[in-house]
């Protein structure tokens, strides 16, 4: 099992390393990977994009993605953007 810490914004910034240590992990032959973003106050369609991607390889995997401490407002928007339904999320 891997455990990924996010950053405070998920950004056009900060994304492309999440979604590069996502890519990292998978490649590597991890099919657990726990993200812990209890830091996380924003996200963007990018940061999406970078969970999105990797839940669909896991899902090829069997293995698993779970999102931990996810605020409020950040499940917000994984609820209105339809996400919720998509990825594993523990508040």
């Amino acid at each position: 099992m891997t455990e990924i810490r996010t950053e405070k914004k998920i950004d056009g910034v900060t994304a492309p390393k999440l979604d590069a240590r996502l890519k990292e992990a998978l490649a590597g032959g991890e099919t657990e990977l726990v993200i812990d973003m209890d830091e996380t106050t924003y996200i963007s369609s990018v940061g999406l994009r970078a969970f999105v991607s990797a839940q669909k390889k896991i899902n090829k995997t069997g293995g698993s993605m779970v999102l931990t401490h996810v605020k409020p407002c950040i499940l917000e928007i994984f609820e209105v953007t339809g996400f919720a339904g998509v990825l594993t999320i523990e508040s």
